[in-house]
């Protein structure tokens, strides 16, 4: 596996950092941090690191195309006992890579999950400690060769007291990479302010099969946006969490048209995992319910006739 060749950054402490899953925003990740000088592995099953050994990937953003330079290792048991593991595992690869984690390897490891929507207790009964749930506010897309980031500063978000010793830890982790990092116990806030634009652009390109910008042109698809983002405020509300329809608008339009989400590879390569996932979590919020909120129900009764 190939990514972008260092550059020289400030002195930092170096750190083990492992990764479970081999996403994007995994690749992302250790791409960043191992140019920063920490020691990074995945750990992922045989296939998987075939699979992603066997091909050259190239990671770009919109400022800059690096060529393809660092070299990652891939395997099924930890070769150190890590200070970090983060999580990034997709739904169709969840199962399979959560078998790899053992309680006794990550007894003084910090855990922090980017996986969404994730409302269970399996993570931290399967590593016997609480896990950080933590959300990427960036776009990132993996295609057959590269990585796409979109869009500028991306910014992470963890559901921590921002005087933790873990907070502290984390911004050494990532603020030298140039990441903003944010710290708040508002567990559901930070869920909402993550899933509200990423429930609304799933749904509307999925159903329309347009971007957020060629739907807004016309007024019955200004309206559609309109009618959905009411009905995702109506729900935050319901748990508890200030989400206006307007904020929800603006920061939509800030999701770059080539952006492709989840919910649409997820129809593309027809594996309703995503969807279940996310139907799941609509369900706990009684989103579902077609009385109360008739067009989130009528747009997910959409995506599942694709599949």
């Amino acid at each position: 596996m190939f990514f972008s060749k260092p550059e020289p950054q400030s002195a930092v402490t170096p750190h083990n950092i492992a990764f479970l899953g081999t996403d994007a925003l995994g690749l992302y990740w250790a791409d960043i941090l191992k140019n920063l000088g920490h020691r990074v592995f995945f750990l992922c099953p045989p296939r998987y690191a075939d699979e992603y050994n066997a091909t050259d990937f190239i990671y770009k953003d919109t400022a800059r195309l690096k060529n393809p330079r660092n070299n990652f290792c891939f395997g099924h048991e930890l070769p150190f006992a890590p200070d970090l593991l983060l999580i990034t595992v997709s739904p169709e690869r969840r199962k399979s890579n959560l078998t790899l984690l053992s309680p006794s390897a990550l007894a003084d490891t910090l855990i922090v999950s980017f996986c969404f929507p994730d409302q269970d207790a399996v993570l931290p009964e399967i590593v016997h400690k609480p896990v950080i749930n933590a959300f990427f506010e960036g776009w990132i897309n993996r295609s057959k060769n590269h990585i796409s980031i979109y869009g500028h500063s991306p910014r992470v978000t963890f559901s921590l007291p921002d005087t933790s010793n873990e907070a502290a830890f984390l911004r050494e982790i990532f603020e030298p990479a140039g990441i903003t990092t944010v710290f708040s116990e508002q567990e559901n806030n930070n869920l909402w302010n993550f899933a509200g634009p990423f429930l609304a652009h799933g749904l509307l390109t999925v159903c329309f099969g347009r971007s957020i910008f060629e739907l807004a042109k016309n007024e019955e698809g200004r309206r559609q946006i309109d009618v959905l983002l009411e009905e995702i405020s109506r729900l935050a509300e319901a748990d508890n969490v200030c989400l206006p329809a307007a904020g929800l608008l603006a920061r939509l339009y800030e999701i770059p048209s080539a952006y492709v989400s989840p919910l649409q590879k997820s129809v593309q390569t027809h594996n309703p995992l995503f969807f279940e996932r996310l139907n799941s979590f609509l369900l706990s919020k009684n989103a579902r319910n077609d009385k109360k909120y008739p067009h989130i129900h009528r747009f997910m009764r959409e995506v599942y006739n694709k599949y």
